[in-house]
């Protein structure tokens, strides 16, 4: 009984009346909410199948400002392509449309699913695995990283130290087929990869010998192995549900900007991220052992000790198993690299103090390199990097969304070790003085294990931003570039890539630290001066 009293019979059915309108209400808005989620999710789809489609004919149109040059070729073995020479501006606006459409893509995805869009996975699997086996049946494009991969693997293959010696050094002892294909600038750079790269490309080397076409596939098939395994491992972790694994699948498995940036691209990150992975399948249960595969992922590419941090920092509550996996870690990492020599650690290190064009710092390099010396402006924003990195990760940890991944067991800490590789990866892209738009594969892979959020926007934003700045991307003056960059591609690329894309990602950068503010993150949400004062203060009051 209320405090009126009790309701009338007519107010009674009143009630129940207003309720279920509320109720048909409700249903109605669900059920325009799916009918939009499926018409985005076609869309999607759709959009996911043209953007492969325009990176596939890019490709296949053969070598250009875009489209690698492989030499040495066997036309019945991948990667194929035409000798068509196409003019620059076609080929680059192929790829700019590929990405944008891919980009906008995701987005419409990510609505999609939070709108109820319902598809089968089994479907979703076959449009990842379809989509990344087209890709990989053409020649790699934009970077020309694939050919120094190669480079190095054939400098081990004839007995020689990728890490002591340069493909220039090399060249000047005789002519290589695969070593004097490579592009300028890195003719004289050393390798900065791990010893798990290494092998690799030793590997490829040994498989394709003198030919740089099937040496290049070698490297594209590993990428694309890995993709596949990384998603389908992303799959089991989140485990049977469909909700999660349709996410899954549409951002880590058959994401085009992935494809495209990573894939296309050839870049062996993707091959750390499936080591990493495996480390977080282990972490449920077998702790030491996820440490070593941690190992493993980081003699591939250092920069993955990002998800290392996240599950150190899961595990804080338990010194044990913190031990245990920086045990197995070390284990690893030691042994591969006592194999292969110190000077490979130091390689990988030296790429800590360049600055990358397309980031805000370059920007601000540029500007302070003018009336100060280079060494100063250099350092103080190396400094102001690390502190925005944890600044940006502090206000992201109060407010991003939960992970997807269930506990497996009451102990189990790998929903928070994902979720905080999420957050690490993405404090460090959108803070970091050099990077590159493959570099976002870290960040995807564990976004697609969490809860939806206008992270995704956000994320979809600067990874179309940065792989746009980023093409044709080569060296135009190159002699392997098979055409000419013409001045207006290049005046225009040029100004993408130092002027309009520092500005987005910049734009990115106060986006996310304004949804994080607005979601109640506080700059410092620990007591930690506290604690210290608090016993100071307490014997104070005790003595008066």
């Amino acid at each position: 009984m209320s405090a009126e009293g009790p309701m009338s019979a007519g107010e009674t059915g009143q009630a129940s009346n207003d309720e279920s309108v509320a109720d048909a209400v409700d249903q109605k808005s669900g059920d325009v909410d799916r009918k939009a989620g499926d018409r985005d999710g076609r869309r999607a789809v759709g959009l996911y199948l043209i953007s492969t489609v325009l990176i596939v004919a890019a490709g296949l149109l053969g070598p250009s400002v875009v489209v690698l040059t492989l030499t040495n070729r066997h036309t019945w073995l991948p990667s194929y392509w035409f000798n068509a020479k196409p003019n620059d501006w076609l080929v680059t606006l192929m790829v700019y449309v590929a990405i944008l459409l891919g980009g906008y893509g995701v987005y419409l995805a990510t609505r999609a699913l939070k709108n109820g869009w319902a598809p089968r996975v089994q479907r979703l699997v076959a449009l990842g695995i379809g989509t990344t086996a087209a890709i990989t049946l053409v020649p790699p494009m934009a970077s020309g990283d694939v050919l120094i991969y190669a480079a190095y693997g054939r400098i081990m293959s004839l007995g020689g130290n990728p890490y002591t010696t340069a493909p220039a050094d090399t060249i000047r002892l005789g002519y290589d087929p695969v070593i004097a294909a490579t592009e300028r600038p890195w003719q004289g750079a050393k390798s900065v990869y791990g010893p798990i790269a290494t092998w690799i490309q030793w590997f490829s080397s040994w498989v394709g010998g003198d030919s740089m076409q099937l040496t290049v596939w070698m490297l594209q098939l590993s990428v694309a192995i890995s993709l596949v395994v990384s998603g389908l491992l992303l799959m089991k972790l989140v485990g049977p549900n469909p909700v999660a694994r349709r996410r899954v699948v549409m951002l880590g498995l058959a994401n085009p900007l992935i494809l495209w940036t990573v894939l296309a691209g050839a870049h062996n990150d993707a091959i750390a991220v499936m080591f990493a992975v495996i480390a977080l399948v282990l972490f449920r249960r077998h702790i030491f052992w996820a440490g070593i595969m941690l190992g493993v992922a980081g003699c591939t590419k250092l920069s993955i000790g990002l998800v290392g941090i996240a599950m150190l920092w899961s595990l804080r509550a338990d010194r044990r198993r913190m031990i245990m996996l920086c045990l197995g870690a070390g284990i690893s990492m030691i042994g591969l690299y006592a194999v292969v020599g110190l000077e490979a650690l130091q390689q990988a290190r030296s790429n800590s103090s360049f600055i990358s064009t397309g980031t805000p710092h370059k920007v601000l390099l540029s500007f302070f390199d003018l009336f100060l010396p280079g060494a100063l402006v250099r350092t103080v924003l190396a400094i102001a990097a690390w502190v925005g990195l944890i600044v940006v990760a502090i206000l992201l940890s109060q407010v991003f969304p939960k992970s997807l991944v269930p506990q497996a067991h009451p102990e189990d800490r790998t929903p928070d070790a994902i979720r905080y590789t999420a957050i690490y990866a993405i404090a460090w892209l959108v803070t970091a003085m050099y990077s590159l738009p493959w570099y976002d594969i870290i960040a995807w892979v564990a976004l697609a294990a969490m809860a939806a959020s206008k992270v995704d926007k956000l994320m979809v934003i600067r990874t179309t931003m940065l792989a746009i700045a980023y093409v044709p991307g080569r060296d135009p003056n190159a002699r392997q570039v098979a055409a000419s960059l013409s001045d207006s591609l290049e005046w225009f690329s040029t100004r993408l890539r130092d002027t309009i894309c520092p500005a987005v990602e910049l734009g990115v950068l106060i986006a996310l630290i304004v949804w994080a503010r607005r979601g109640g993150a506080q700059w410092w949400p620990y007591d930690w001066p506290k604690r210290k004062s608090k016993p100071v203060t307490e014997k104070a009051h005790a003595g008066s």
